[in-house]
């Protein structure tokens, strides 16, 4: 196990321990202590923010939005299941940051007045750290999960955010969104967070290998090479699935509704730790069309890019675990869009 602090200079990191302690410390501060202060510390001026709904620019928003989610969901907790953190030069890295997320709907949000339900989803944020600062961020968040939880349609809540959001339409399209345009020629070298240290080579390769012979080559049979028989998949809506057949069941049930879909991978970061063991975090991107079978509604052939986040685990030269998230509000809203439909669940 090769020392990953290794060319890392203590000042990307600083005042913490090492680039974990980093991301999860100062989470903690912002959201379980509530120093939001705390993120003038921690985010540049001009810093980057991508979802599957678009892009924002500036400290500014990322405050603004933050305290109203923090008035929404007041006692908002949960708990960090990894950071997979990798060099990015001398004085940055990458992490691959997930948290399972709980809290209660007690003020207003986006989604109506409060419920005053519980809810728990989970997250992953893939941040671009410079110079002790993320300059760049992508977040992608199961929201489904959190709608199903407050009893409220994502159906409706989709159309409604395609008719009141300025970040929704024209920014989903590939050619216009920085998050979905252009293509990644070798992930393994250079990604959407930049030029990566060449370490990890076999397993990188690995995973690349996975996603062009089992998703895009639809070898569904091949999962066995790269996954243990007791593998796990943490999906969305807190789905959890075990063994090989309902494994492949997963990735066959969102490719039967996107049949023409291409999986794109985006980013790699890679960290090996004593108690965690190895561990690849992926930025990806499915492009295709809603053209299958009707897991979202009627089909109506609209595009849709669909921008996921996958955490894998490795033993003994095998992958074991994968969670994978992508948010299914973002995919009904561009179906929407697409097809001009009314908000309508299948069924």
């Amino acid at each position: 196990m090769e020392d990953q602090l290794a060319g890392l200079k203590p000042s990307a990191y600083a005042p913490y321990g090492n680039p974990r302690e980093y991301i999860t410390s100062w989470t903690d501060k912002i959201w379980i202590s509530r120093g939001l202060g705390h993120l003038r510390d921690h985010y540049a001026r001009e810093v980057k923010v991508h979802t599957a709904y678009g892009e924002t620019y500036g400290f500014d928003h990322v405050m603004r939005n933050s305290i109203q989610r923090m008035v929404a969901f007041p006692n908002r907790g949960g708990g960090h299941d990894d950071v997979i953190w990798e060099r990015r030069g001398d004085n940055g890295f990458v992490s691959a940051h997930r948290v399972l997320n709980n809290a209660t709907h007690l003020g207003p949000w986006t989604y109506g007045p409060p419920t005053g339900r519980n809810w728990v989803n989970r997250g992953m944020a893939h941040c671009l750290v410079q110079d002790n600062k993320v300059v760049e961020e992508w977040v992608v968040r199961d929201e489904f999960a959190v709608l199903q939880d407050l009893g409220l349609d994502p159906y409706a809540i989709a159309g409604e955010l395609l008719r009141k959001s300025p970040v929704l339409g024209d920014a989903m399209e590939a050619n216009t969104s920085p998050v979905f345009a252009g293509r990644i020629k070798d992930p393994i070298k250079e990604g959407i967070s930049g030029p990566r240290p060449d370490r990890y080579r076999r397993e990188c390769e690995m995973i690349l290998e996975m996603f062009h012979e089992v998703w895009n080559g639809r070898f569904f049979d091949k999962l066995t090479d790269y996954f243990a028989d007791t593998c796990v998949c943490q999906t969305v809506r807190l789905r959890r699935v075990m063994g090989i057949a309902p494994f492949q069941l997963e990735i066959m049930s969102l490719l039967a509704a996107v049949p023409d879909g291409e999986i794109e991978v985006r980013d790699i970061s890679v960290h090996d730790s004593v108690d965690l063991g190895l561990r690849i975090g992926v930025i990806w991107l499915l492009r295709g069309t809603y053209s299958g079978t009707p897991h979202y509604g009627p089909t109506n052939k609209a595009p849709l890019n669909i921008l996921g986040s996958s955490h894998f685990e490795f033993r003994q030269g095998k992958l074991v675990r994968e969670w994978r998230i992508f948010d299914e509000i973002a995919v009904i809203a561009q179906i929407l869009a697409g097809g001009g439909r009314e908000a309508k669940a299948p069924g």
